[in-house]
């Protein structure tokens, strides 16, 4: 087969099909909404639906999850400073739990919520840092 042939032939195969996606209609992806934030050294889940994200030109939700050896102290503290910085910019609305092993911080930009929970797992061997589940939603009510 000569790749000379095929790659137009591809070319004009992707271009149909990316022009018969109604422009309305956004997939689900794994693409972290740009004014989310994550610890330095966190891993982000995309297995098994654990992280998402859907885009309309008039709505968003999304649901990123993570995993993260810290204090759940330094976790709180690093979202609700990040958080609120530029070019982030959510506004603080209030907290639960605060240091008792889950917490769960509430933020608000204009008509979006963000709910960013922290939870901690026990897990052997993990030394004197926790380990962290990191889950951050946005309009997403679940």
């Amino acid at each position: 087969m000569n790749l000379v042939r095929v790659a137009p032939a591809a070319l004009l195969l992707l271009v149909a099909a990316c022009q018969s996606t109604p422009p309305a209609s956004t997939p689900l992806s794994t693409t972290i909404f740009e004014d989310v934030v994550a610890p330095r050294g966190a891993t982000y889940l995309t297995a098994d639906g654990k992280s998402f994200a859907y885009r309309r030109p008039t709505f968003r939700c999304g649901r990123f999850a993570f995993d993260w050896q810290g204090a759940e102290a330094d976790a709180v503290r690093f979202y609700k400073e990040r958080m609120a910085a530029p070019p982030y910019s959510w506004t603080f609305a209030g907290d639960e739990g605060a240091q008792s092993g889950s917490t769960r911080l509430f933020f608000v930009k204009g008509d979006d919520r963000c709910i960013v929970d922290i939870d901690r797992i026990p897990k052997p061997g993990a030394g004197m840092q926790d380990n962290l589940a990191i889950v951050v939603r946005v309009n997403y009510r679940k």
